[in-house]
């Protein structure tokens, strides 16, 4: 288990807001996960690099109906001053202006699909969320603390979907996708090495290797959920196809970045989860 202090997440007061939800969620029987930007800032700390910084708070929160998931937001309203937001229904904001996500996945969700009474958006999808949770989370304690938290390959799926789902406001969801695949070789050297030689028979360089474990990581998640792999997989086919401006949102350096490159990254990282099990020696 890894283990990494609250400052070194570099957002003021994020401890109470963990353990305030924390709190809430045992009392009421619910499990949560981190996700999003902060599940990527845990893995970028636990490889000594430096956070990210990110104003979101996002929780992925397994509840049973609607019914639940409204007492939850109810507590946290009279227990720790929580207020609604009058933009997401999906988001409360705390006495200091943090606002912060509680997406509700599981039997609650109906065709993938929750629906909420409330202000602004109140429908969201949430494909691939049970998968990131059942196979794809880490167990981190951060101060004292223990919390199930997304793990890189499981971040990856579920901001291709969030992309996919509302891509005119989820362009940054394609700019942490691009920084996670160019660091991902490096920061897990170590994990491809001991897990997947069998790449390094061929020509390949090892940044190249890199995405493509994470994409073998990736199918490892989803692999019992056919239509979620046919989704992800056409969401990559319309990125190499540039029937969306996903490479363009990619490149962070004109001078030094092509649309090339980019279209190599997404080709090996498509390579490495359509590969048959067969060929996958890990």
């Amino acid at each position: 288990m890894s283990k990494i202090n609250y400052n070194a997440l570099a957002i003021t007061g994020l401890k109470e807001v963990f353990i305030q939800l924390s709190e809430t969620c045992k009392e009421l029987e619910i499990d949560f996960f981190i996700i999003g930007a902060i599940a990527r800032n845990i893995w970028y700390v636990t490889n000594n690099e430096n956070s990210r910084g990110t104003k979101d708070i996002d929780f992925g929160v397994y509840i049973s109906d609607v019914k639940k998931y409204n007492e939850l937001r109810a507590k946290l309203k009279s227990n720790f001053g929580y207020k609604e937001s009058a933009e997401d229904t999906f988001c409360l904001i705390t006495l200091d202006n943090k606002q912060i996500d509680l997406l509700p996945f599981g039997e609650i969700e109906k065709e993938s699909q929750v629906i909420i009474e409330g202000k602004g958006l109140t429908k969201v999808n949430l494909d691939g969320f049970k998968e990131a949770f059942e196979f794809g989370v880490n167990e981190v304690k951060i101060g004292e603390e223990k919390y199930k938290a997304c793990s890189i390959p499981g971040v990856m799926i579920l901001k291709l979907i969030a992309y996919d789902d509302r891509p005119s406001r989820r362009i940054k969801d394609i700019v942490d996708i691009n920084s996670i695949c160019l660091n991902y070789p490096s920061l897990e050297s170590d994990f491809i090495w001991g897990n997947h030689f069998d790449l390094y028979d061929g020509d390949l360089e090892h940044d190249e290797i890199g995405v493509i474990v994470l994409g073998r990581e990736m199918k490892k998640i989803i692999s019992n959920n056919r239509a979620l792999e046919k989704r992800l997989i056409s969401i990559m086919d319309k990125a190499i196809d540039q029937e969306s401006p996903f490479l363009s949102l990619m490149i962070q350096d004109s001078e030094n970045e092509t649309i090339a490159d980019k279209k190599n990254i997404i080709k090996k990282l498509k390579l490495g989860f359509t590969e048959t099990p067969a060929a996958n020696m890990a």
